[in-house]
């Protein structure tokens, strides 16, 4: 069989209708037929073309899924680093490979904290003002709060995730995220702000007091905020639309 190096393995990207060749431990295997690689890119994260050995721990699944695919080489490591391992501190990268779930896990477990509570802020303001009961105006206020403190940590995670997996590059899914949890996080201080100073503020709204339906509307946001997030969220590890 033949032998790859990292520069000939580079061809076989997909591009200018070459096949589409990646290496895993070693071996060298044609994944052109799959549908996951038609593009040259794999869930818009694992780049054709290259030996994927370390990039297979953080995956949902496991190395059978080379079993599907065609042998056609062997893969010889290079001796020298990539840009993308130079850029990585000696600590940190010994971390991941100790513990390998840190590379992908630690943004999806913790962004599904911030984004629930904010829409049970949305939903619970809502009933608050359709049913008049005061434990659920104290509920979304509860909800805001505990939203906007865990944003925090769902936001250092995603820029981890983002300089660790995606080099920090501009990616139009990334950048729509991060404006928009910025935007979201606004959005809660200030309504936090408003609350705090008038406790009463969403009593109003169903008299249709100008400041109470601002207000009311603020918090309806926060669910619209956190929807967007959630869709590109969603657009980085399942993309649509993509031929």
């Amino acid at each position: 069989m033949e032998e790859f190096d990292e520069k000939s393995l580079a061809r076989y990207n997909g591009k200018d209708e070459k096949r589409i060749y990646i290496a895993y431990k070693g071996k060298v295997y044609d994944v052109t037929e799959s549908k996951l690689w038609k593009t040259g890119t794999h869930m818009n994260r694992h780049f054709a073309g290259k030996d994927l050995t370390d990039e297979l721990p953080a995956a949902p699944h496991g190395e059978e899924v080379f079993s599907k695919f065609k042998i056609v080489g062997t893969y010889k490591t290079g001796t020298h680093k990539t840009p993308s391992d130079e850029r990585i501190p000696k600590w940190l990268s010994d971390l991941i490979e100790k513990y390998p779930a840190l590379k992908r896990h630690p943004h999806p477990i913790l962004v599904h904290f911030p984004l629930a509570f904010m829409i049970g802020t949305s939903l619970f303001a809502l009933l608050y003002a359709i049913f008049g009961v005061k434990s659920f105006d104290t509920t979304a206020f509860d909800l805001m709060v505990a939203g906007l403190v865990f944003s925090v940590f769902a936001i250092a995670s995603g820029f981890f995730t983002w300089y660790l997996n995606y080099m920090s590059k501009p990616i139009k899914a990334v950048i729509i995220k991060i404006v928009f949890s910025f935007v979201l996080d606004a959005d809660a201080i200030i309504l936090i702000w408003w609350r705090s100073a008038y406790p009463n503020i969403l009593i109003n709204v169903r008299n249709f007091s100008f400041d109470s339906l601002i207000f009311f509307i603020m918090t309806l946001l926060l669910a619209f905020f956190a929807m967007i997030i959630g869709y590109y969220g969603g657009e980085l590890v399942y993309p649509t639309g993509k031929k």
